[in-house]
């Protein structure tokens, strides 16, 4: 009961925030960041050549006519939020407080961390700063997937609506084995 109550603890909280927007980018995170406006975060690294940035509605939108006019491709995804952006910063502490109300273990199995883009230790999986980080840290999901394809024939199952994180795994295994 404790995950459902922070799963839905962290969803009301994010929405009493100001919506934003999410823009998928087609160009490597680390040259998009030399262009990127201080003003918008870099919400997530999911693929070599594929990233997000967020910001409020009409940052992003002068960033993609910007991203336009540079004939870089991408494209505004649908979300009610700028997940995983400053937009997130003013309710990091206070879901801080609410996690560590809660009790954390250790996990049982090996967790990929898309934090840090490497196994969650044991010091990361009890601290409730860490899970608090998930609000704003970037998501380094191109990260995690390497080191997931580190293991011998990994098998990966998306669990989401589309199919959309399967599709990266995918692009990112290239030759190499992997369900």
């Amino acid at each position: 009961t404790d995950a459902l109550t922070l799963i839905a603890t962290r969803g009301r909280m994010v929405s009493e925030l100001p919506r934003g927007s999410m823009l998928s980018v087609r160009m490597d995170a680390d040259v998009v960041q030399t262009v990127l406006p201080t003003s918008l975060s870099m919400a997530a690294v999911n693929g070599r050549s594929l990233c997000v940035v967020a910001g409020a509605d009409e940052e992003i939108a002068d960033f993609a006519r910007l991203l336009d006019e540079k004939e870089i491709p991408n494209q505004l995804l649908v979300t009610s939020h700028a997940f995983h952006s400053a937009m997130m910063d003013s309710i990091v502490d206070e879901f801080e407080t609410v996690v560590a109300g809660m009790s954390l273990s250790r996990p049982q199995l090996p967790i990929v961390s898309t934090v840090t883009g490497r196994y969650m230790t044991d010091a990361e999986a009890t601290d409730p700063r860490y899970w608090a980080r998930h609000l704003r840290a970037t998501v380094r999901f191109a990260d995690a997937l390497d080191t997931i394809f580190e293991q011998a024939n990994p098998l990966l199952l998306d669990v989401g609506p589309g199919n959309v994180m399967a599709t990266l795994a995918r692009q990112q295994a290239g030759s190499r084995p992997a369900t």
